[in-house]
């Protein structure tokens, strides 16, 4: 039910998006959704502002750019309501099972200590030492290369980023990881200008959703 408009790819540093803004105007797209890295996105985003295109926007998906604070604070006011995607979320209902530590433990701790907001790298890095001292732990000689890569092969652990699971595929060696979805909303309190929430968890049910998704141009 939906219609495609795509205009095709750009060359990396592009510093002028007016005929993908017109193309995108002239077809009245709602739905954005884009791979950029941030200082691409940053110059098309700022000229679709200047050139009405964000006033019929009701979602705007981003992935690459839009992972991160800096990306959206780096947009002001025109990252408000921005659609992301993440790997790994404080508010995921897992802990550490090397350090103990929920995700908001961690991140609590992660602010205290740096002032800067947490971001979805530091769970997901904690996660994979979380799957290594696991694997370690089963291996039967831990110093052997072959035994611990067919230790990883049977490995089956809860992470702080969720299951970890190396049997089941989609093929052998492989283990899948949920995408949940989330939107930058400026924050109400505290002392980060926007707070990062969970709109939809369809690939893992027992994620939160903590925030309806609000239209972009709303």
């Amino acid at each position: 039910g939906y219609t495609i408009v795509d205009p095709g790819a750009y060359e990396t540093g592009t510093s002028d998006f007016s005929s993908q803004i017109a193309l995108f105007k002239r077809e009245g797209i709602e739905i954005f959704n884009a791979f950029p890295i941030p200082s691409d996105f940053a110059a098309l985003w700022r000229q679709a502002a200047q050139q009405g295109l964000t006033r019929q926007i009701k979602i705007a998906q981003i992935a690459r750019t839009g992972l991160f604070p800096s990306d959206i604070e780096a947009l002001g006011g025109l990252g408000n309501n921005l659609a992301s995607a993440c790997y790994w979320h404080k508010d995921f209902p897992y802990r550490s099972p090397l350090t103990g530590q929920t995700g908001t433990q961690l991140c609590d701790l992660y602010e205290a200590q740096t002032s800067k907001q947490w971001t979805q790298q530091i769970g997901a890095c904690l996660s994979l030492f979380d799957a290594a001292m696991e694997t370690l732990k089963t291996s039967i000689d831990p110093k052997n290369k072959v035994n611990v890569a067919m230790a990883m092969r049977k490995l089956n652990v809860s992470t702080i980023a969720g299951q970890v699971d190396f049997t089941s595929g989609p093929v052998p060696n492989v283990a899948s990881a949920p995408i949940i979805g989330t939107q930058w909303v400026k924050s109400k309190k505290g002392p980060f200008q926007f707070d990062y929430l969970i709109t939809e968890n369809a690939t893992d049910r027992n994620v939160p959703v903590t925030h309806k998704l609000t239209p972009y141009n709303a």
